[in-house]
């Protein structure tokens, strides 16, 4: 057990870290990809965002593909309608960590393994949409095209959430009680997970 909590805080350290060099960084690493693919690639290698979209799909998902099929269009548009609210009201303070609070949320719920109602579901897509499309919009400056790198950004968390849904629900389907039970132990990972890296960023902004 003292060994499962030290890897555990482990991979939150490093997770931590990516995420903050991600965040501070990610318009120097993607500055020759292009603006379509930079919009793609910086969703999907912050860690505070894809954990909530992995574990937003594989909640749609557990609730049933034709219940939540809304989730594939909603967090999108939602992500692409905050990353335009980043360009006309930059430097919000508190999203990083409300993004990965975000995955506390959402991790725990797919633990929990409610049969949530569609309209809660939809709330939790449009909010953390908004929050983190927030986050990567702010990362838009320069000769960046906001709308190009926008397009990138939505098609990416188009395709995670998608895949995540799509394959939670196909497993789901094919009823093998350990399956059921891998989903909920890997919500509960993502909730350890999103915990532990605010703790220690709550630790490094109180010894700063």
């Amino acid at each position: 057990m003292r060994a499962l909590r030290r890897l555990v805080r482990q991979a939150a350290c490093g997770l931590i870290g990516l995420t903050f060099f991600a965040s501070a960084e990610a318009h120097a690493v993607y500055q020759g990809a292009g603006d379509f693919y930079a919009g793609l690639l910086h969703p999907l290698t912050s860690p505070e965002h894809v954990l909530p979209m992995l574990a937003l799909g594989a909640l749609a998902g557990q609730n049933g593909l034709k219940r939540c099929e809304f989730v594939l269009w909603a967090f999108p548009a939602a992500m692409a309608a905050g990353a335009c609210a980043a360009l006309s009201v930059p430097d919000l303070h508190g999203i990083l960590l409300f993004n990965v609070a975000s995955a506390v949320v959402l991790g725990t719920l797919l633990a929990a393994a409610f049969r949530l109602p569609s309209w809660l579901i939809l709330i939790l897509a449009a909010v953390f949409g908004l929050t983190h499309g927030y986050a990567n919009g702010s990362v838009i400056m320069g000769q960046i095209r906001p709308a190009v790198f926008i397009a990138g950004m939505a098609f990416a968390s188009f395709i995670l959430v998608a895949y995540t849904v799509a394959a939670t629900s196909f497993l789901l389907r094919l009823r093998p009680t350990w399956i059921a039970i891998a989903v909920r132990v890997a919500g509960s990972w993502v909730a350890a997970i999103g915990l532990l890296i605010l703790s220690l960023s709550q630790r490094a902004l109180l010894l700063s």
